[in-house]
């Protein structure tokens, strides 16, 4: 609902609607009550076990031990009366008297009492000034004289008076709902505090709490590095040597997260979506890796074939075969007797098949390969190029040209998108983490059934991750 009401019909409009303050004050109490009484339970259960040790009788190996095992019984008990405790306060365990100013903050209970009130006394306004409005406008329409008309102009003052009390009702309204949401900020902090601080939440009873606790922070910190590394190997692509490392350096990192997530997963703490995404982030590596080597054998395949059609014109001038082809080859820089060769090499399709796609990310052959051929140790398709071969955009047009043109485009697709994927799913495992390393940008649709699922099936599975209020 906007701040002008909009749409609120004034004469049905109820104090306890879903848009105002809905809820029983009084059940809220009894809840609160109840809660309260465990509280009490509990603390006199551990007074108690306390007062069964404390005394003689338990000098003794078995009494000693225990002691120490009532220690720390008595040691949760107080804990657990300290959450009850604090939930009950924030909620109330009776409703108390109206407070004197609406700066004090109450218990649940009572603030959202005198929030009613509050709403219902300008319900009541506005409903008293909406239907003088009406009235007046519904006179002033069918009123038969001129606007001058000195009745008339009676009536508009009683309008406009009628309006400004319909404001003013509204500007209450206002006032009680920010009154409704500090207060159960107040009560929503107090209990949250209370479960996050007391030592109860998540409690670390086996070694594997520590260690998937590691995973998850090593698989955050791989996909940060990942991000990282890519978007280097991407902008630094066209440096020899180190465009390659910094791809294989990327790709180990990506592994490292889809390793670390599918732990996460299957623990029930990731979601199966995180684990789509690295996964999409690891097979992107090699799509880019076939779609880069097809849009480089394109590149050479087009000079071979813009070579051919120079050495056919210069045949058609004159020129004998010999003389013909070293132009040809000069003018397009393919090395001497290569023409045939880059022809040959040229792709077929540019597309690349899924089971390739899936061979060549975890080819880790290929990719120091990669490197060896950028260091001139084997070598490559630019070996049957001259180093003053021309720009592809100065090469006559052919298929091949126009196949480098869009593998060099898909190639930076099948990059930035599963990068920028990657990267906004990222979130954050630390307090006071940055939003860089952190920006959860797909957290909300993991609240969304099914996609935000993580676990196993029959044991610990979920279809979403909790929310803020979760």
């Amino acid at each position: 609902m906007s701040d002008d009401f909009s749409g609120v019909d004034w004469q049905t409009a109820r104090y306890d609607d879903k848009e105002f303050t809905p809820g029983d004050p009084y059940e809220v109490a009894r809840l609160g009550k109840r809660i309260a009484d465990t509280a009490a339970l509990i603390q006199d259960q551990a007074t108690k076990l306390h007062n069964l040790v404390d005394g003689n009788g338990w000098d003794s190996d078995a009494g000693r031990e225990f002691t120490k095992k009532t220690a720390e019984t008595v040691g949760l008990l107080t804990t657990s009366h300290q959450r009850y405790a604090a939930a009950a306060g924030a909620l109330g365990s009776s409703v108390g008297p109206e407070p004197a100013s609406d700066e004090v903050r109450e218990n649940w209970a009572t603030a959202l009492n005198h929030a009613q009130t509050l709403v219902r006394t300008a319900l009541g306004k506005a409903k008293s000034a909406d239907a003088a409005g009406s009235h007046c406008q519904k006179q002033i329409d069918h009123h038969p004289g001129h606007d001058g008309h000195p009745d008339k102009q009676k009536l508009h003052k009683q309008k406009e008076s009628a309006d400004s009390d319909l404001e003013g009702a509204k500007t209450d309204l206002r006032h009680a709902l920010s009154y409704r949401d500090t207060q159960a900020g107040y009560a929503k902090s107090a209990i949250h505090d209370a479960v996050d601080h007391d030592g109860l939440k998540d409690p670390k009873h086996h070694w594997w709490d520590s260690v998937e606790d590691w995973i998850a922070k090593i698989g955050h910190w791989a996909g940060v590095a990942a991000a990282i590394l890519g978007v280097l190997a991407l902008v630094l692509s066209w440096v020899p040597v180190l465009g390659e490392v910094l791809a294989a350096l990327a790709l180990i990192a990506s592994v490292v997260a889809l390793v670390c997530d599918t732990v996460s997963a299957l623990d029930g703490k990731g979601t199966w979506l995180d684990v789509a995404i690295d996964a999409i982030g690891v097979l992107s590596f090699g799509a880019g890796r076939l779609l880069g080597t097809a849009a480089k054998e394109a590149s050479v395949a087009a000079r071979g074939s813009a070579a051919v059609k120079d050495v056919q014109l210069a045949r058609d001038i004159g020129l004998n075969p010999a003389a013909a082809r070293g132009l040809g080859e000069a003018l397009n820089g393919v090395k001497p007797g290569q023409i045939g060769k880059a022809l040959a090499e040229g792709p077929a399709e540019l597309l690349p098949r899924m089971r390739s796609v899936v061979k060549e990310s975890l080819n880790a052959k290929a990719y120091v390969n990669d490197i060896r051929i950028a260091a001139g140790k084997l070598p490559g398709e630019e070996s049957l190029v001259t180093e003053g071969a021309p720009k592809l955009a100065q090469i006559a047009g052919s298929s091949f040209k126009s196949m480098a043109g869009y593998g060099k485009g898909l190639f930076i697709g099948s990059q930035t998108l599963p990068l920028a994927a990657g990267w906004s799913n990222l979130a954050p495992v630390s307090d006071g983490e940055s939003w860089l390393t952190g920006p959860d940008g797909l957290g909300r649709v993991k609240e969304i059934p099914g996609l935000g699922a993580g676990g196993i099936p029959f044991y610990n599975w979920r279809w979403s991750t909790p929310g803020d209020d979760g």
